[in-house]
């Protein structure tokens, strides 16, 4: 899991490299099948206009993701306030975190199929990691159990 989750990084920091850069991309085949025209659109910022791209969320995400895994397989475990958490609960956290990324992934499949116009050949390797990244930490959460 932490080998797909690099994965995700760097497919994620070359698209947020792209978000700013003046040059175009390799995956830009056609009007509607283009990463730049996804990459750049108005929808490549969440919220919408912030500022904020979608790419830099993916990143973030995936270093959480990280953390949690190494924090599971270490078995470390936290306390806030009088609650421990360990790692039934870290990875139960992992697994809705994969949930919102995957109710998130599909708003942004919606904006490409019906208001971008356009698909990111990098933006569907990402949605298929999600889906991966979902399976296999519900998987991990059923061993804690």
């Amino acid at each position: 899991m932490i080998f797909i989750s690099v994965i995700a990084i760097i497919i994620s920091s070359y698209l947020l490299y792209l978000h700013y850069a003046d040059t175009s991309s390799f995956c830009d085949f056609s009007p509607s099948l283009s990463c730049d025209i996804v990459n750049k659109s108005r929808y490549s910022e969440f919220p919408v206009g912030s500022g904020i791209p979608v790419s830099l969320i993916g990143i973030i995400t995936f270093f959480v993701v990280i953390f949690l895994l190494n924090s599971i397989d270490n078995n470390k475990s936290f306390k806030i306030g009088k609650t421990k958490i360990g790692r039934k609960e870290l990875s139960n956290f992992l697994f809705y975190l994969m949930i919102a990324s995957l109710i998130f992934a599909l708003y942004l499949v919606y904006a490409e199929l019906f208001l971008i116009l356009s698909i990111c050949i990098l933006c569907v390797a990402l949605d298929i990691i999600i889906i991966i990244m979902l399976i296999l930490s519900y998987k991990l959460r059923g061993v804690f159990t």
